[in-house]
């Protein structure tokens, strides 16, 4: 017999309806905003799949690579071929999991525009067959030094909540996209073909005559 974990309490699809009265739990309010992403996936299994996988980057101790968190997810001692088939055989588009945040939150940002910040970050990589992987600046070296990193560049959106419109807090951010943002290559300023001015020859230069050969023309002439 398995021992039980906390993901096993993951649903493969939540109650209809209004939430129930009273605190919720934190389990609870996260199974409820991805519910939202069962419509991304082709089959109610891979949507199982990809809650637990998200569940367990929360928990995961450590860096939240895939393999730690199929072990957080009590996987240790299953295949994990289905683990990562569905990052590569599943058909689904991943800027899509965002939807049910924005879907959440456009209703508590009332007025006509909305405020979205951008910035950049920098991932750590050591493979050397990343193809999309360069040296860019290290954003915690100092301005004195520069310092170089090897990685990935990603581009992060996050839409800003006016929460102080409703109490005394201040704005929060919530993630609405997040995607690799490859670097572009500078283009090489090429200088123009300059054609040769008809006026100078395009043979070699020839040197002045010297006095002796001045001499021997006249004669011979």
């Amino acid at each position: 017999m398995k021992p039980p974990t906390i993901l096993s309490s993951v649903p493969g699809r939540i109650p209809e309806g209004p939430p129930p009265e009273g605190p919720r739990s934190l389990l609870a309010c996260f199974l409820d905003i991805v519910a939202g992403w069962e419509p991304l996936f082709p089959q109610a299994h891979t949507y199982l799949r990809a809650a637990r996988q998200a569940l367990g980057t929360l928990i995961c101790l450590g860096r939240r690579t895939l393999t730690r968190i199929i072990w957080t997810n009590g996987g240790a001692h299953r295949d994990w071929r289905a683990d990562y088939f569905l990052f590569s055989r599943s058909q689904w588009d991943p800027a899509q999991r965002f939807t049910p945040i924005l879907q959440r939150a456009l209703p508590w940002c009332p007025g006509r525009y909305i405020g979205v910040a951008i910035d950049d970050t920098r991932w750590r990589k050591t493979g050397p067959r990343i193809q999309q992987a360069f040296y860019p600046r290290d954003p915690l070296s100092p301005k004195f030094y520069v310092n170089l990193m090897f990685g990935l560049r990603f581009l992060q959106a996050s839409l800003l909540v006016p929460l102080f419109r409703r109490a005394k807090v201040g704005a929060r951010a919530l993630p609405i996209a997040f995607e690799e943002v490859s670097v572009v290559k500078r283009p090489r300023h090429k200088l123009p073909n300059r054609k040769p001015s008809p006026s100078k020859s395009k043979g070699k230069r020839t040197p002045p005559l010297s006095p002796l050969e001045l001499d021997l023309i006249a004669s011979t002439g």
